[in-house]
């Protein structure tokens, strides 16, 4: 009877016909509908950095993990461009759906790796390997017992992943994968990197808190055997963070990271998202350096030889209301030594409610303004966020957005002001 019912009222939904909006929403609801009759669990679970992996090994164990997402885009987007150049519009429409397929596996005790890739995104339309590392929690491969009083505590993590730089990019999108982000559309300014990296993390379970130390070679696709300028300097990074739940219904969380980087020439950060931006075509003018696959996100001060950036994360839940705060500082140099500072915050609260927290509103206020010692006028962006948000069964999850952001003064990399607004609604699978 129970399935019965879920088939009759699925493909009730799908019949309706109607224009290409109706559509959309109505497959939406169907999809919605559907996985809403499934069997309840728990949803939703704040992730920032693994816990130990203390499990016994027996064998070789090997597990996948599948993310797929549509998105329907409803924006409007004005830019002024200084070249004299016309912006091609823009309409309403469904874009290319993301997929990812990651394969895990567990291969000696406390020695786990992860294969990640992006079978779509936006950037790269075909299949393509985003990264893999491997995650060290025991050194019983070098002889039973090594270091043990201190891999108690400590964690390695080595290979080409998101380097592990404040806590935004636990709750960002990442091509198909959604589930971490309350929001439809990622920060407009991300210090992000995909890149070669070896980390150390270290916890400090008696105050709660835990040390992470990283250097990166800031490229996905190394080539440091060929010599250039620039090409031999590394990246460095390091985390303090305190984080404690503190009661059944509190957790407080607060992070503060340093990036620092001399000389290179291969400074990513800022531009380290491979997948490409959630929305499509907003700047969409090839004649500047927006481009169409990275046009919502601002790349800020990546590429300058010399950065120092300092992040401060705040993070609290209380029941079902969320807190999450951004503090941002940049200060670097290009490759005339042309200096650049960068003040970048952002705040975001997210309701939850319902059973399991499966429903939940979200807002985020986010500002970025660059001073170049080469440019007269200050870079300044604007991006607000309003989102409600439908965990639809453990697997299955929608969302609705409005978004507003407003660029001035970007006379190179927009050629002037640009503005984008509108709905976007996604509808995500993750099993």
């Amino acid at each position: 009877m129970y399935d019965t019912l879920k088939v009759t009222i699925c493909n009730s939904l799908c019949l309706i016909k109607g224009d290409n909006m109706k559509k959309v929403i109505r497959t939406l609801f169907s999809l919605a509908v559907c996985s809403s009759l499934a069997s309840a669990g728990s949803y939703y679970n704040v992730a920032f950095e693994p816990k130990k992996d203390r499990s016994a090994f027996e064998k070789v164990e090997l597990s996948f993990n599948v993310d797929l997402t549509f998105t329907y885009q409803a924006l409007s987007n004005t830019f002024t461009p200084s070249d004299g150049t016309t912006q091609q519009p823009i309409q309403s429409g469904l874009i290319l759906p993301t997929a990812d397929l990651d394969i895990n596996a567990k291969v000696m005790k406390g020695f786990n790796v992860k294969l990640e890739t992006m079978l779509s995104s936006h950037h790269h339309n075909e299949t393509y390997v985003k990264g893999g590392y491997a995650s060290i929690d025991s050194l019983d491969f070098v002889t039973p017992g090594f270091a043990e009083g201190f891999m108690n505590q400590a964690t390695f993590k080595i290979g080409v992943d998101d380097i592990d730089f404040g806590d935004a990019h636990f709750r960002r999108t990442d091509n198909a994968d959604v589930f971490h982000n309350p929001f439809v559309m990622n920060l407009a300014v991300e210090s992000y990197m995909q890149a070669g990296f070896i980390e150390l993390l270290y916890r400090v379970p008696v105050i709660d808190a835990f040390f992470l130390a990283g250097i990166t070679n800031g490229q996905v696709n190394p080539d440091d055997v060929k010599k250039s300028e620039g090409s031999d300097a590394y990246s460095y990074y390091i985390k303090l963070g305190y984080d404690n739940q503190l009661d059944d219904d509190l957790r407080f969380r607060a992070t503060e990271s340093i990036f620092y980087v001399r000389g290179t020439s291969k400074n990513s950060l800022y531009l380290g998202d491979k997948a490409g931006n959630v929305a499509r075509e907003i700047f969409n003018n090839t004649t500047t350096t927006a481009g169409n696959d990275f046009g919502t996100g601002w790349k800020a001060i990546s590429g300058y030889k010399d950065l120092t950036v300092s992040m401060t994360n705040v993070f609290t839940k209380y029941m079902g209301t969320e807190f999450f705060g951004l503090l941002e500082i940049a200060d670097g140099a290009d490759s005339t030594d042309s200096s650049v500072k960068m003040l970048h915050y952002s705040v975001e609260a997210v309701q939850r409610f319902g059973e399991h927290e499966r429903f939940y509103a979200a807002a985020r206020y986010e500002n970025a303004k660059t001073t170049d010692q080469s440019d007269p006028s200050d870079d300044k962006l604007t991006q607000i966020q309003a989102t409600l948000g439908w965990f639809l069964s453990e697997h299955a999850m929608a969302k609705l957005e409005y978004i507003k952001q407003e660029r001035k003064n970007f006379e190179e990399y927009l050629g002037g002001t640009g503005k984008f607004d509108g709905f976007m609604v996604s509808a995500a699978i993750s099993f």
